[in-house]
C-alpha cells in the first residue's frame, strides 16, 4: 500500500526545487509539463519501491531522463542554452552580463574535458543540490569514492586553462598567474 500522505509530503518537499532545476535547462513553459511527467513517472515507480532509501536520487535521475529527451526532441543539449543567457544578460548590468557569459562559456569549455562520471557526480552534488551520500548512493559508489571524483573533477576544473582567467588570489595575497 502507498501513504498517500507521505507521496503528498515528498510531491510538496520537492516540486519546487525539481520545477527551478528543470527550468534552468528548458524556460519555465516546458519546466511545468516536464515537472509534470517526472513526477506521473515517480507515482508510476513509488508503489513497487516505497523502502527505497533514495527516492530523491531516483526523482532526479527520472528528471535527468526526460530533460534529455526533451532537449534532444528541439536539438539542444545540456550544454550552454538560451533561456539561461537571457536569464543571466537580463539580471546584470551590460557589463556583468557579457563577464557572466564569458565565464559560462569557459566553464562549459572546462566542463567538457571531464570524464562522464566526474560530470554526473558535479551535476547531481552541485547542481541538484543532493548530499554527497545521496550522490555516491545514485551512482552506486561508495562515500570516500565519490568524494574522490568530486575532489578529482574540481581539481581538473581549477587546472583547466579554460579557468586560467579566473583564478583568485592565494593566502599570502599574490595573484596566481
Amino acid at each position: 500500500m502507498v501513504d498517500e500522505g507521505a507521496l503528498g509530503a515528498f510531491y510538496t518537499e520537492h516540486v519546487e526545487r525539481l520545477q527551478m532545476y528543470i527550468a534552468r535547462k528548458t524556460g519555465r513553459d516546458a519546466a511545468d509539463e516536464l515537472t509534470g511527467q517526472v513526477f506521473e513517472q515517480f507515482l508510476l515507480w513509488w508503489p513497487n519501491n516505497p523502502s527505497h532509501p533514495a527516492p530523491v536520487a531516483t526523482l532526479y535521475r527520472i528528471a535527468q531522463c526526460r530533460l534529455v529527451d526533451h532537449l534532444r526532441r528541439h536539438g539542444r543539449t545540456l550544454a550552454l542554452d538560451r533561456p539561461e543567457l537571457e536569464r543571466i544578460l537580463l539580471h546584470s548590468t551590460a557589463e556583468e552580463g557579457v563577464t557572466a557569459v564569458d565565464l559560462r562559456v569557459d566553464l562549459e569549455r572546462a566542463l567538457a574535458t571531464l570524464t562522464g562520471r566526474q560530470q554526473e557526480a558535479l551535476l547531481l552534488r552541485y547542481v541538484a543540490e543532493l548530499p554527497v551520500s545521496t550522490c555516491a548512493e545514485f551512482l552506486g559508489l561508495g562515500i570516500d569514492n565519490m568524494k574522490k571524483i568530486l575532489k578529482s573533477a574540481l581539481r581538473t576544473l581549477r587546472q583547466s586553462p579554460h579557468m586560467a582567467a579566473y583564478k583568485s588570489a592565494t593566502r599570502a595575497g599574490e595573484v596566481q598567474q
